[in-house]
């Protein structure tokens, strides 16, 4: 009888791609999740009794709640895994962003890096930041792009002729995820419609009122703020909108970009990080002025009888369910 390997899944929180990365690992193997939020998690029992049964362990982040777990291998000396997938291998000093921008967080970091058996990147321009910025030997990567999701409620005919884009707002992502740009296309085009999908939040994940009326105060009348909305009303929202808008300053994949572009949305996105690399030529790529030829793209999609926009089932297939679990099945 075939028996599944135990996997130790250790995570800082709950996310949609944690989540999705917790289902596909359940589809083929015994997983024990556990959420790590401080050092001192290192002396609970559950994580210890976990590590004495795991075959191996996978870690969403490298960053201080991958610290108990990398203290126990010293012991242990399990196969250890790290998803370096975002802030904790990215260094954007233009937006004070990063957790290769020096000082302890990088030591921490790099240390973190190194003691893991592979590091996994879940983009090309993700696996360059682990190797260029975390100093991690690229024999010691691999590359397994992340998994997008989207579920199609039914054919559209004809589109709505709305503009959307779609990330939680806070301090940290306002410039990140590139929503000044937003603000600015939708104030030089007020005849469109222009539709934001995520929570507002603060710096620990809370409601934030008070970057609500920050945010919306700067907006035009022509943007509309829906806030958080379930998977279904989100899927329908891609499957009805025109144009998808991605205009971040960093990206190490860009889940919701894949999603627009599976729900049939014509991307356009900033030349910057993993966009390009994951939209290819299903989308525009916004190269130097980032306002000034966001618009002359979206009056471009506007102007003619435009036809339904359909990726090509190549430019998705390398970021479904089935890819990433042959790919975690194959070193995990």
């Amino acid at each position: 009888m075939y028996n599944k390997k135990q996997i130790l899944y250790i995570v800082n929180g709950e996310t949609g791609f944690i989540n999705t990365d917790e289902k596909i690992l359940r589809s083929f193997s015994n997983v024990r999740k556990i959420v790590i939020e401080t050092v001192f998690d290192c002396f609970k029992l559950e994580l210890l009794l976990n590590f004495w049964f795991a075959d191996s362990i996978l870690i969403w982040f490298a960053s201080t709640h991958t610290i108990p777990a990398v203290l126990l291998n010293y012991f242990f000396n399990k196969p250890l895994f790290i998803i370096a997938g975002g802030w904790d291998v990215a260094n954007v000093p233009e937006i004070k962003y990063g957790g290769m921008r020096g000082g302890s967080r990088t030591v921490i970091g790099r240390w973190l890096l190194r003691r893991a058996y592979k590091v996994i990147a879940v983009s090309k321009s993700n696996r360059d930041e682990i190797i260029n910025n975390g100093k991690v030997h690229f024999s010691k990567v691999k590359l397994i792009y992340n998994t997008a999701t989207f579920n199609k409620h039914h054919h559209i005919r004809k589109r709505k002729n709305h503009i959307l884009t779609v990330g939680e707002i806070n301090m940290d992502t306002f410039l990140r995820k590139g929503l000044d740009y937003f603000i600015k296309v939708a104030q030089r085009l007020p005849e469109k419609s222009f539709i934001h999908i995520g929570k507002w939040t603060d710096s620990n994940g809370r409601p934030c009122t008070t970057m609500i009326n920050y945010v919306k105060n700067i907006s035009p009348p022509n943007i509309q703020y829906m806030g958080f909305v379930n998977r279904k009303e989100l899927d329908k929202y891609y499957n009805e909108s025109r144009v998808y808008l991605q205009l971040s300053r960093h990206e190490a994949f860009g889940i919701s970009a894949v999603e627009a572009l599976m729900g049939g949305c014509q991307p356009i996105v900033s030349n910057c990080y993993a966009l390009p690399e994951i939209i290819g030529d299903s989308g525009y790529i916004v190269k130097e002025c980032i306002v000034d030829e966001t618009v002359d793209y979206i009056n471009t999609i506007f102007s003619s009888e435009y036809n339904l926009f359909k990726p090509t089932s190549i430019s998705i297939r390398r970021f479904s369910f089935e890819e990433r679990k042959k790919s975690f099945m194959s070193i995990l």
